[in-house]
């Protein structure tokens, strides 16, 4: 599997993990997370548990995260 990291900005990034179901959304936001240094990293993902889980796991770890949704999926922005 293909990890689909690109920078959208000088210091945002966009993360698709859509077709994706758990565990791998939460796993490649981890290995995206380690790639940048800082910066806000957007995942954006149609799988409902992780859209639900993802943004738990990251408050716990501390990040700054926000979630909506956007039609058929969401989007999930990661502050680091």
């Amino acid at each position: 599997m293909e990890l689909k990291l690109r920078q959208i900005e000088s210091d945002a990034f966009e993360l698709d993990v859509r077709g994706n179901t758990c565990p791998f959304p939460q796993i490649f936001t981890e290995l995206a997370l380690k790639k940048i240094d800082r910066g806000r990293l957007e995942v954006i993902t149609d799988n409902p548990p992780s859209a639900r889980d993802l943004p738990i796991v990251l408050k716990r770890r501390g990040y700054r995260v926000e979630s909506e949704k956007e039609g058929d999926h969401w989007r999930i922005k990661i502050w680091k």
